[in-house]
């Protein structure tokens, strides 16, 4: 049995119609980007990635439990099949799929691919949700294509021989990066098949390295387990920069680390929602692929594959648990984009808001606080004359908006672990004009 690798958390953010948000939206490009720890300088670089390649046009294949397809963030970035003709019954290609144009449902043999569960819709979001159209957020890979495989029913369930048949869909339609952040104990000749294929055609099979907190050298989690050249297996970190703790590791098996915990990313209902898992991790890494192969399409996989797993910085706290360490996409690109070839012309959205802070952001708050005792955080501003509203964020989860002249919150705190302060300026058009942020400890009761 093939199930999701991550967990729905309890607290959701801005899990809603668009239509209820409608202002803030329009207030601001992207205007969820600040609550995407993942896509900041310190967690992954993107923003200096997206100076040199937004993944245009590069074709992802997500195989999942499908995707929202009229989500606003995604509508426009999923790929579309030239040779099917919507809604006609006729499988226009003969590729064993019928009306297959955003993709195929491999149990149904069709191309009902929308999402019954929202797990597929979430991960999709986190490697190509459209960015600057003044909604929600950004995906890793903003000017990527999505093609939506269906694998998991509305219960996240499968089985083995629909992924390896959605994998041989995936590569037979062009798609070269395959995320799949589905885990099962145990594998099956018809998958390692698939999984081989996917070696012998060039493409990558970014797996998810799965969420039961073990060595998966010791005990194997499929398809992360498999030794095959195209499988590059993801595990998950937190906002602390340590291995997330349901994550499972493995020195031989595990390749890389990206943000896993407190994700923001699309959800079905045209909303938005946090979730964990190295499900969350995965999609980093395939947008990542994206980003190189845009900027290198001359490049092949197991080039791009190696200046991922190469590049990636080796913190002490992930020593000894993977293969290599923690996703640094601007060091990827860079080690593919030498010397001249690297652009300097321009900015991303994220490094843009991030070049525009020229004020002085100092935050103080205690380093350790007591579990179910009060934290505060409080924040001095130099320059701050065009901050007109601070938001104020814990562990990626909004819980203040206070006018510009404000400047302390209080919060009750009951779960032991590191936990993370972040404070946004905006002004008065919504625009963010300077953030910060402070990590500090939560101690058990005595």
């Amino acid at each position: 049995m093939l199930h999701r690798t991550t967990r729905p958390l309890a607290a959701i953010v801005a899990a809603i119609a668009l239509g209820a948000c409608a202002a803030s939206a329009q207030a601001a490009t992207d205007p969820l980007l600040g609550e995407q720890w993942g896509l900041t300088n310190v967690a992954t670089g993107a923003p200096d990635a997206w100076t040199q390649s937004r993944g245009d046009g590069v074709l992802v294949a997500v195989l999942d439990s499908g995707v929202q397809l009229n989500h606003p963030d995604l509508a426009k970035n999923l790929w579309r099949n030239a040779g099917e003709t919507p809604a006609n019954g006729i499988d226009d290609d003969r590729n064993g799929y019928v009306d297959d144009v955003f993709g195929a449902n491999i149990k149904a043999l069709n191309g009902n691919v929308e999402d019954d569960n929202g797990h597929g819709t979430h991960v999709a979001g986190i490697v190509a949700a459209q960015a600057g159209n003044d909604v929600g957020g950004s995906g890793m890979a903003p000017g990527a294509k999505i093609m939506s495989i269906k694998v998991l029913d509305a219960n996240r369930s499968g089985d083995s021989s629909q992924l390896a048949k959605g994998i041989r869909y995936a590569i037979g339609m062009g798609a070269k990066i395959l995320n799949v952040s589905i885990n099962g104990d145990g594998t099956s000749p018809d998958l390692d098949e698939a999984l081989k294929y996917a070696s012998q055609q060039g493409a990558t099979v970014v797996a998810s390295a799965g969420n039961q907190n073990r060595d998966i050298d010791l005990t194997p989690s499929y398809p992360a387990s498999s030794a095959e050249p195209s499988v590059l297996t993801v595990t998950a970190t937190q906002t602390s920069g340590n291995l997330l703790g349901i994550a499972n590791r493995g020195l031989r098996s595990v390749d890389v680390a990206a943000p896993g915990g407190h994700i923001l990313s699309t959800a079905n209902n045209s909303g938005y929602e946090l979730r964990e898992g190295t499900s969350m991790a995965a999609p980093f890494v395939s947008g990542s692929l994206a980003l190189l192969a845009a900027a290198r399409p001359d490049l092949s996989q197991a080039a791009l594959r190696a200046a991922i797993v190469q590049s990636a910085p080796r913190p002490k706290l992930l020593a000894g648990l993977l293969g290599s360490g923690a996703l640094n996409v601007t060091a990827a690109l860079r080690s593919v984009l030498p010397g001249d070839m690297w652009r300097d012309t321009g900015l991303g959205a994220g490094a843009a808001a991030d070049a525009a802070e020229q004020i002085a952001l100092e935050i103080s708050a205690k380093k350790r606080v007591r579990a179910g005792r009060t934290a505060t955080v409080k924040w001095t501003a130099t320059g701050a004359e065009q901050v007109a509203t601070w938001r104020v964020l814990l562990n990626g989860q909004r819980v203040k908006t206070l006018p510009g002249t404000k400047s302390q919150v209080r919060r009750k705190v009951s779960r032991p672990g590191t936990h993370r302060w972040k404070i946004v300026g905006y002004d008065a058009e919504g625009q963010r004009v300077v953030s910060a942020a402070r990590q500090f400890k939560v101690l058990r009761k005595r």
